[in-house]
This record gives structure tokens, sequence and C-alpha cells, in this order.
């Protein structure tokens, strides 16, 4: 627990506005794992008045289902906000886990995760 923990400190996630204020991109940069999900998800700004958000992920790796679970509950929110949500950058590893575990990009598993 003690690694988990401080490896869990190694991701950052930066973010930038376009002129126009309608484009949020975030960066995020590091490990994101059981230990850092609530961090992944506290970063992001659910509530700010943007049409679209930029999520990048290709300076980042997702180790486990709480990582993927993370990544979901991020653009879930977002799109229940109206905002239109772009996820890239993945890397192959990560790609694997999130392609077999996430609901994101799934409308089917949405749908049931739901309950509709």
């Amino acid at each position: 627990m003690f690694f988990a923990n401080k490896v869990g400190h190694y991701m950052d996630i930066a973010s930038s506005l376009d002129e126009a204020g309608e484009h949020r991109s975030y960066t995020v940069i590091g490990q994101v794992f059981f230990s850092s999900a609530d961090k992944f998800i506290a970063a992001f700004d659910f509530k700010e008045a943007v049409d679209k958000v930029t999520i990048d992920l290709s300076r980042a790796h997702f180790w486990d289902i709480t990582a993927v679970a993370a990544l979901d509950k991020v653009v879930i929110k977002f799109r229940r906000e109206g905002t239109e949500v772009e996820v890239l950058g993945l890397n192959e590893a990560s790609a694997t886990i999130v392609d077999r575990f996430g609901v994101h990009d799934k409308p089917d598993a949405i749908d049931q995760l739901m309950g509709h």
C-alpha cells in the first residue's frame, strides 16, 4: 500500500481553455489506478459551461478497473451536463483495459448500467 500511495502522487492533470471559452482541454500525466482514481475525478470541472472537453491521455497509463471506472465516471458526468467529450491518446495497454472494462464509449453498456 505504501508503494501504491507513493506512485499515486505521480499524477497531474493540467487544463487549458480555448480563446472562445467553448473548449476545455485536459492533459493527464502519470499513473491512474485505485490509489489515484479519486484525485483523477476531482481534477475535472463538470459544471463549467463549455461545449466540448478533450481528455488527452497520451502521457498517462491506466492500470486497473478502478482507473477505468474513474474515466467512465468523468466522461459520463460531462455528457450528462451536455458537453461533448473526446478521449484521445491511450497507449496500447491502457486502451486494452479501457476497451475491455469501460462503458463510456459503449451506448448499450451505458443503458444497462443506468437500468434502461
